[in-house]
């Protein structure tokens, strides 16, 4: 790629990218439903966005009234920001698109800049083309708190190497209020900071205490909960009765989406089973590959952030989440200096960008971002047989362990 004006292509990547999503959305709405939406940007208000905009308006509730107490999951700092901008717009959802776009663009420009403290144009602009193109990528653009976690951290990250440690903590700490991702950044940071002073104790001075600041973020999250129903970890709670979302090993919810694979129904086959498959060991594979490229900040932020997205026993968002997993698209860059791997990149990504987003106009004309997984998850709730499948490779797992405690092993040795 001969680069003669990356200002213009870059703004000309972000342009396309937000113009292109909105109208492709309303297109595809049109030819689903065979109807037009009630506006130009109603049918981006469904699945999480209501939440969203609900703590925005009312704030947070230990009320019941219209699941009011489940709310609590979400961060702060992005209804908080819906807000303020509904002072200005009168308008709750065309301000939640304003401060997603608006984050997205940067997130775009500063990721640029990140990339080209290492690399040259050619790579920060092949970056910035796949997150764009990346197929969840029109969560950046719904009014979602991926773009704003995303631009958070991202320029947390760039003041951090460029020794702005002060910025980078406040940075990083208004990330952490923003997803629980932005915990990550506490640890992986100090990082930075410890491979800048070359891991040197005479090196370090008073400025390492602004990476502590970051974790001040999750203590408001905290104190948040507390102050709402009197318990600093209620939304774990929320998450495990009502979502079903329990902290475990991703291999338990790998071998969930495997098991749906083989019993569930097709949709489910394909929303919570080879996606969450696919885009799991797609995301582990190339943070993998970034500790032999990348710096170490970057590829412990990238393993942290996929541990985090998959320790779960039911996963159902792994695509969005690996969204947020900028050095991802940096490690893609670096593929993508040859030709053929960077078309094939862009093409692939293109062709899922446009069937996920396509297929979130549902038959009864309600748009949903997540509109794939949704019908996935409604098979799982409404066909039980789609879970035999995770049933059956439990059942044989304590087999073998219970045959495992049974058996001595000088039986084995007999046998071998």
């Amino acid at each position: 790629m001969n680069v003669k004006n990356p200002i213009i292509q870059l703004s000309v990547i972000v342009i396309v990218s937000i113009i292109g999503t909105f109208l492709f959305a309303y297109a595809s709405y049109v030819l689903n439903t065979d109807g037009l939406p009630d506006s130009f940007i109603s049918l981006w208000n469904s699945w999480d966005t209501p939440h969203y905009l609900n703590i925005a308006r009312e704030g947070y509730s230990g009320s019941t009234v219209n699941e009011r107490h489940l709310m609590i999951v979400f961060f702060p700092l992005y209804p908080f920001l819906i807000k303020v901008c509904a002072f200005i717009f009168q308008n709750y959802l065309l301000s939640g698109l304003v401060v997603s776009n608006i984050a997205y663009i940067f997130a775009a420009i500063y990721l640029y800049k990140l990339v080209l403290l290492d690399f040259d144009t050619d790579y920060a602009l092949r970056t910035v083309i796949y997150l764009s193109v990346f197929p969840t990528a029109f969560y950046l653009h719904a009014a979602y708190a991926e773009s704003l976690f995303l631009a958070l951290t991202i320029t947390s990250f760039y003041y951090a190497r460029k020794s702005k440690w002060g910025l980078s903590g406040v940075l990083g700490m208004l990330a952490a209020m923003t997803r629980i991702n932005g915990v990550i950044l506490a640890p992986v940071i100090l990082i930075e900071y410890l491979h800048q002073r070359e891991f040197k104790k005479e090196n370090m001075g008073k400025d390492i205490l602004w990476t502590f600041l970051i974790g001040f973020g999750f203590i408001i999250y905290i104190i948040l909960n507390y102050t709402t129903y009197g318990d600093p970890l209620k939304f774990l709670e929320i998450q495990s009765g009502h979502w079903g979302m329990n902290l475990s090993l991703p291999t338990k919810g790998l071998l969930y989406s495997w098991g749906v694979t083989n019993f569930g129904d097709p949709a489910a086959k394909v929303a919570l089973g080879w996606f969450q498959i696919v885009f799991s060991m797609l995301g582990l594979i190339l943070t993998i590959y970034s500790f032999f490229r990348l710096r170490l900040s970057y590829s412990l932020y990238a393993l942290a952030t996929w541990l985090l997205s998959t320790s779960t026993s039911f996963m159902m968002s792994v695509p969005r989440f690996m969204l947020t997993i900028f050095p991802m698209f940096i490690v893609l860059a670096i593929l993508g200096r040859r030709k053929e791997v960077n078309y094939s990149i862009i093409f692939l990504s293109l062709l899922f960008y446009a069937l996920i987003l396509s297929r979130s106009s549902d038959p009864d004309g309600h748009f949903s971002c997540s509109g794939l997984l949704h019908t996935g998850l409604h098979t799982i709730q409404t066909r039980p047989k789609a879970l035999y499948g995770y049933a059956v490779i439990v059942r044989l797992k304590h087999l073998y362990l219970s045959l495992r405690r049974k058996v001595r092993p000088s039986f084995w040795l007999h046998v071998l």
